[in-house]
């Protein structure tokens, strides 16, 4: 026998590979320069159909937060008037408090509705406090 390798090293070796490989398909697919751009005037669209257009691409890329993000942003498109300026109302008793920690309850309520601006606003002002 010219070169014999213990079996146990084969199966450490097949064990790495195949976790390796497993590893690497689970990663999820990275945002590049031109994705960014994209997802960036996508929240900038007004229609949310179009919005949820490009949550379905997004999706279908594997970009799921993304995708979860646009959905909320055309749900945000939808709401009635009066919903609009409740959420208005409630921002501007937020910029007005001066209880941080309620400030940033609010800007956390914000954000899990896809308003990052105004949740960003909100913890901006809230940290100055």
């Amino acid at each position: 026998m010219l070169f014999a390798i213990p079996p146990l090293y084969l199966a450490i070796a097949a064990l790495a590979g195949t976790t390796a490989y497993v590893v690497k398909k689970r990663q999820a697919p990275q945002m590049g320069a031109e994705r960014t751009l994209i997802y960036q005037g996508a929240l900038n669209l007004k229609d949310p159909e179009k919005l949820r257009t490009m949550a379905a691409v997004f999706a279908g890329e594997g970009l799921t937060i993304q995708a979860e993000r646009l959905e909320k942003r055309a749900q945000l498109r939808e709401l009635s008037p009066e919903q609009k300026e409740a959420r208005a109302e409630a921002f501007r008793k937020g910029m007005a408090s001066t209880d941080a920690d309620a400030v940033f309850k609010l800007a956390d309520a914000f954000e899990a509705t896809g308003s990052d601006g105004a949740a960003q606003t909100l913890r901006n002002y809230a940290a100055g406090l």
